[in-house]
């Protein structure tokens, strides 16, 4: 699915910034959804492209979801075992997520993503479950960083479970949350606003989910 150039350039940067090793979980639907049949081969390619890499593929059915946060499918979760943390895609990472894939890899394969140690310290005193919800579409320019930065959150601390949702694949999910723009971001389902924020501001409305749970 990837072409050689992009296999080349994704393997060379695997290759020079992965520590430790990631998995690559994919829940699908079933033999009978023809994305998830595609989705599949990317996680399996990608898998291919480092030895510290690794694919499992499950029915969406599987008890494995529960422990993964997973809730809606397709979804691929980035899991670090060692840091046993984790950020997740709900619908295809492709376009420019596809950038924010490698990198949710790269972080998770660290331990830790490109933010302040300030705020990684205080993300990890967060010691009640959050679920951290980022609306997003393809032709969105604000989208990925709004991702990354719940992304990053989610690989710092095991606690939070970020997700990426495609409003495009999970429409009905849209309507329930009133996406009316994006990225729109629902923390615990109390807690919601739309657009990008800094790592300073998503950290202030988990925060203040800790004082008033």
């Amino acid at each position: 699915m990837l072409d050689e150039q992009l296999k080349k350039q994704v393997t060379n940067k695997l290759s020079s910034k992965m520590k430790g090793n990631v998995k690559l979980i994919l829940f699908g639907e079933g033999d009978d959804c023809t994305y998830c049949i595609e989705y599949k081969e990317l996680v399996e390619e990608l898998a291919s492209l480092s030895e510290k890499l690794t694919s499992e593929i499950y029915p969406f059915s599987s008890s494995e979801r529960e422990k993964y946060g997973v809730d809606i499918a397709p979804s691929l979760v980035i899991y670090s075992e060692e840091h046993n943390s984790s950020a997740t895609f709900c619908g295809p990472p492709s376009s420019h997520f596809f950038p924010i894939l490698i990198e949710d890899i790269i972080d998770a394969s660290r331990g830790s993503p490109s933010i302040s140690k300030e705020i990684i310290e205080k993300v990890k005193s967060i010691d009640f479950p959050v679920k951290i919800r980022v609306f997003a579409s393809q032709t969105c320019p604000h989208c990925p960083p709004a991702v990354k930065v719940a992304h990053d959150f989610s690989l710092i601390n095991p606690k939070i479970k970020a997700q990426m949702i495609n409003s495009s694949f999970f429409q009905a999910l849209c309507q329930r949350y009133n996406v009316r723009g994006v990225p729109k971001t629902v923390i615990n389902d109390k807690v919601e606003f739309t657009g990008a924020q800094p790592p300073s501001e998503l950290l202030k409305y988990l925060l203040k989910l800790k004082e008033n749970p």
